[in-house]
């Protein structure tokens, strides 16, 4: 009988010992000070070094403008008719969508009407001729328009004039719950592409990064898959070409007093923290996920390498500043 009552004080100890560690830690937890912040992200990196994602399949490819592309095709920008190629050639080789990781805001200038205003020592039949040609931005939303093509964003600090032709492309977005732009990362304002580009694509999604809520020291640990641009709920490039490829007409967005809990298209539901951002489990740099711009141009890619993929079109060349530090690379 001693001993029960023993062991009966022993566990009433223990739970009171629990109790007020759960009281002591929750409210540390609410007010989530910074060096709570900074163990959490160390441990995520640990777990991430210690076993990243394993490669199994590999479902998006990355057509690199590269080193390479820049010495063979020129520098950067290209003329938007040489996009316009890259565009018809990935199609042609198969891929089910492309979403692209650069923005077009201003027109060509290479584009004859604008290109000529430059030129010395033509005539004005000649200077007639290239007003009548076509924009290079309209051979680009030609062969967007001939695709499946989603095209990049970017929020910025400063509201930009929406026109109701822009407003009416925005990503339809169906919410369960209470309003979800209250939660998510926001952007005063959205830089676009140019009319005739936004119109062709097939999708708009942004490539931004949080401004704020960000980590300090500049590693990429989790990216926003919805946020709030300009008094809307905008989706990321990569979740708005899963809309894309699905047929989905709208994107499903999960919300309770706790802020966003998932969000999906059909076939596809993903979990979010509360403000909808997406915490990424990386794997290595894989070589194998990379083609280069340059060989798509010139026929170089085997007609099975981009078939039946998402393809994402980039850059890693050093010059034009779009890398990016993860845990593992």
């Amino acid at each position: 009988m001693k001993t029960l009552i023993r062991r009966a004080q022993q566990v009433g100890v223990a739970r009171a010992v629990c109790i007020v560690l759960l009281l002591a830690l929750v409210p540390l937890r609410l007010a989530d000070p910074r060096p709570l912040q900074e163990l959490r992200v160390r441990a995520f990196d640990f777990f991430q070094v210690l076993r990243p994602r394993p490669q199994e399949i590999r479902p998006v490819v990355i057509v690199d403008i590269d080193e390479a592309s820049l010495k063979t095709i020129g520098q950067w920008p290209w003329p938007r008719t040489t996009v316009a190629d890259l565009v018809t050639k990935i199609t042609q080789l198969g891929a089910v969508a492309i979403g692209f990781d650069i923005i077009f805001p201003e027109p060509d200038r290479m584009s004859p009407a604008i290109a000529q205003q430059s030129f010395r020592g033509i005539d004005a039949d000649t200077r007639a001729k290239l007003d009548r040609l076509p924009s290079n931005d309209e051979v680009l939303a030609e062969a967007i328009k001939n695709s499946k093509v989603v095209v990049g964003q970017a929020g910025t600090n400063t509201p930009e004039p929406k026109t109701a032709a822009e407003a009416a492309l925005q990503t339809g977005f169906a919410v369960l719950g209470p309003d979800a732009k209250q939660y998510v990362v926001t952007f005063a304002g959205l830089l676009r592409n140019v009319p005739v580009i936004e119109q062709a694509a097939a999708g708009r999604g942004l490539f931004s990064i949080d401004p704020e809520h960000g980590d300090n020291d500049g590693i990429i640990r989790r990216v926003p898959i919805i946020m709030n641009a300009q008094g809307s709920l905008v989706p990321s490039l990569s979740m708005e070409m899963l809309r894309v490829v699905t047929g989905s007409s709208a994107i499903l967005v999960r919300v309770d007093q706790a802020g966003i809990q998932s969000v999906a298209v059909p076939g596809l539901q993903v979990p979010t923290d509360r403000n909808g951002r997406f915490w990424v489990h990386f794997n290595h740099t894989d070589p194998k996920r990379y083609v280069s711009a340059k060989d798509v141009l010139q026929g170089n890619v085997p007609p099975d390498r981009l078939a039946g993929k998402l393809v994402l079109v980039g850059t890693s060349a050093i010059g034009l500043l779009d890398l990016k530090t993860t845990p593992l690379d």
